[in-house]
């Protein structure tokens, strides 16, 4: 449980502020993100099995297996949505699972995409019924992606840490 706190936190310090950035100026901080995935490589080094009993997998390559995972998943993502999803959050993605671990990125990147697309329907919905027009299902405005990819990491974490 100490670990999983402490791999929190250093996941955090570098989320937390990078998801801020983004929510302001749609840009994410990379080099920021680079300091924040050496801090993760360092924890992993003096903590090499943070993850539960189920998800060993890879021992210590489990972060870098997770990396790869999603870099894939988000590089097909911006390729299939036209450029929408910009690097930064690609690489930001990459990022975060280095801290969820290999099984768990997949939810969290499942997460995060259910949370941002609800996270947009909504303010679609407000912003039609401000300007009083129908609801159209075409690209009104962006949304900044990292801090659904900071919630999703967390809520899978807390989910399967906690829960199964």
């Amino acid at each position: 449980m100490q670990t999983f706190l402490l791999l929190t936190a250093c996941y955090l310090v570098f989320a937390i502020p990078a998801a801020i950035y983004d929510s302001r100026t749609f840009r994410v901080p990379l080099w920021y993100v680079g300091l924040g995935a050496i801090a993760l490589i360092v924890f992993y080094i003096f903590h090499p099995y943070p993850f539960s009993p189920t998800f060993k997998l890879f021992g210590l390559g489990n972060p870098f297996v997770a990396a790869v995972s999603a870099a894939v998943i988000y590089v097909l993502a911006r390729f299939f949505t036209g450029g929408a999803l910009g690097w930064g959050d690609v690489i930001f993605g990459t990022f975060t699972a280095m801290y969820t671990g290999f099984p768990l990125v997949f939810f969290a990147t499942a997460f995060s995409a259910l949370c941002g697309l609800l996270f947009y329907l909504a303010l679609a919905v407000r912003d039609s019924w401000q300007k009083k027009q129908r609801f159209v299902f075409r690209p009104i405005f962006a949304i900044p992606y990292v801090p659904f990819i900071t919630f999703g990491a967390l809520l899978a974490q807390v989910l399967f840490r906690f829960f199964f």
